[in-house]
């Protein structure tokens, strides 16, 4: 099976003929279905397996994009081994999908976006986003793995709770495209990442007793393995110039860290960039200036603080730094459009319901 893995199969070599020959043009940007259909009847036929393909139109996309026929059931998770060679024709799915680069280098199109992506990138890809993948080279090892929002959400968000407005700018991400449509995870040489990879692989290829039990046991290996690892060096793309930007996940999870006691000052020393720049960045992604962007997540803390502590609110709004009850409430209620004292009654009479 490891020879398999790493081998072309009938349908590679076919491909690479082709691409040695005269299909090189191909595979320099991603095409439509409409641009596949034009194609001369001999170079579709050698592509017969892009009939899998089918055209699409709704979910505000045009028929010219390509619409994968697989669904995801809700309890299960396919993996695909990219095939090298193939064209990268423009694609949507309803599920979430996992891209990694177990081996070599390959091109990922994402919407306007080309992400070059290389041994150990793991591409989470949001639902129903538009891509294209070019892998040509018969080294590269590229791993697709597909489940529905529902496994995801389940496997991943959820684990997320520690950073709260990290995970709420996640969803963002995925789940409305308010910034990009995909989060890059560089894993490297992580070798226990690579093993978790080639052990989903041949759990799937080989469908031996509960293999789908064990493969959702091992997604949710990777995702715990990625945020124990990984969590704060995410990649996502710059909303103005479509290029992959690795500061603004650090610089979320500092701010939530350290909230209580920080300033744009301290923040911009930290990471070594000017106060201007950082303000900038954080209101690009997140629409906020710093100070409304950190009273936010205080205020969130602290509302925490209010249904699963005994603590006084006065002794709540000492703890972020009010001294002052009233400047407290004022912060508190821009937030949740009530006082904390009504915040806490309010779900502790949501809990005696339930």
């Amino acid at each position: 099976m490891y020879e398999n893995f790493y081998q072309l199969d009938s349908l590679e070599i076919e491909y690479k003929k082709f691409y040695e020959a005269s299909g090189k043009q191909y595979f320099i940007k991603p095409m439509t279905y409409s641009e596949f259909e034009q194609l001369d009847p001999h170079i579709k036929e050698t592509y017969k397996i892009m009939v899998q393909h089918h055209r699409h139109a709704g979910n505000n996309l045009d028929d010219s994009t390509a619409y994968n026929v697989f669904h995801a059931p809700d309890d299960r998770v396919e993996i695909i081994r990219h095939s090298r060679y193939s064209f990268p024709i423009l694609h949507n799915h309803e599920f979430v999908e996992l891209i990694y680069v177990y081996k070599g280098v390959c091109t990922h199109f994402i919407e306007d976006q080309e992400l070059k992506m290389v041994t150990g990138d793991l591409c989470i890809l949001a639902p129903n986003a538009i891509h294209a993948v070019s892998a040509t080279d018969d080294d590269t090892i590229v791993i697709n793995i597909l489940m529905s929002q529902k496994l995801f959400d389940q496997s991943f968000m959820q684990l997320m709770n520690r950073f709260p407005t990290l995970l709420q700018f996640f969803e963002s991400i995925l789940y409305t495209h308010s910034v990009t449509p995909y989060i890059l995870y560089p894993t490297g040489s992580d070798r226990w990442m690579h093993e978790l990879m080639y052990q989903i692989y041949l759990e799937r290829s080989d469908k031996d007793y509960l293999y789908n039990e064990c493969v959702a046991l091992i997604v949710r290996q990777i995702f715990i393995h990625i945020l124990r690892n990984f969590e704060l060096m995410a990649v996502v793309a710059d909303p103005y110039n479509d290029k992959p930007n690795d500061l603004i996940i650090s610089l979320i999870g500092y701010i939530t860290v350290n909230a209580k006691n920080i300033s744009l000052q301290t923040t911009a020393d930290f990471f070594g960039y000017n106060k201007s720049y950082l303000s900038r960045l954080l209101n690009k992604y997140t629409g906020k200036s710093f100070v409304n962007f950190v009273n936010e997540i205080t205020m969130k803390q602290a509302a925490s603080l209010l249904l699963e502590s005994e603590m006084s609110v006065t002794e709540i709004a000492q703890e972020y730094g009010c001294f002052d009850a009233s400047h407290f409430n004022r912060k508190f209620t821009k937030i949740f459009h009530m006082s904390p004292n009504e915040y806490r009654k309010l779900n502790q009479k949501k809990e005696e319901k339930t």
